[in-house]
């Protein structure tokens, strides 16, 4: 299990959204983090579908 240590500022934060969605701010921290992180392996699926050996180069039109 892995335990987040939010700066109070933050913290602060996620306590006034939650009060405003009637829920748990942990519940809406793991909703967060949870689409964080299916985002970034949205992302990275899709680059490596895009670029699949990982180097990055111009289109081959590019210097035309």
């Amino acid at each position: 299990m892995t335990t987040l240590t939010l700066p109070p500022e933050l913290a602060d934060r996620l306590n006034v959204v939650a009060r405003r969605l009637r829920r748990a701010p942990d519940e809406c921290a793991l909703a967060a983090i949870r689409t964080f992180v299916e985002d970034c392996e949205d992302n990275a699926r899709l680059a490596a579908g895009l670029n699949p050996d990982g180097i990055a180069r111009p289109p081959e039109d590019f210097w035309d």
